[in-house]
């Protein structure tokens, strides 16, 4: 990859070649995290009065650091490929972050997508 890659062709590639991560992919992780119950938030703000709009907010730096990772691998080992790609375009150009953008949007969405289904699915039932 000795050539200066621009976004589109690196959203093209992105599009064609990214295998779609779900929930279930990472259920099992997110729901080990949210096991330690209360703790996952921070000290300023009682679980009682969490609600699904802003519970994140209020997760620990260290949970929600946890829960980003376990998305970061998910999507990284179902799409070596692309994350290959990135790496290399991160080392050769100093606009590597920004051609990549695709990449880690897709991880912030996903990372936001899943943290709502785990409230609802175990988060708003501690109540």
């Amino acid at each position: 990859m000795g050539q200066k890659i621009d976004k589109e062709v690196f959203d093209k590639f992105f599009e064609e070649s990214y295998c779609a991560v779900e929930y279930a992919n990472v259920k099992a992780e997110f729901e080990e995290v949210a096991a330690a119950g209360n703790d996952i938030f921070t000290g300023s703000y009682e679980a009682k009065n969490l609600n699904r709009e802003n519970f994140i907010l209020y997760l620990t730096s260290e949970s929600y650091c946890d829960f980003e990772t376990i998305v970061q691998e998910t999507v990284d080992d179902l799409n070596p490929e692309i994350l290959d790609a990135v790496m290399d375009i991160t080392e050769m150009q100093g606009d590597g972050d920004e051609v990549t953008e695709k990449y880690w949007e897709t991880q912030r969405e996903l990372l936001h997508e899943f943290l709502l289904r785990l409230y609802d699915e175990v988060i708003s039932g501690w109540k």
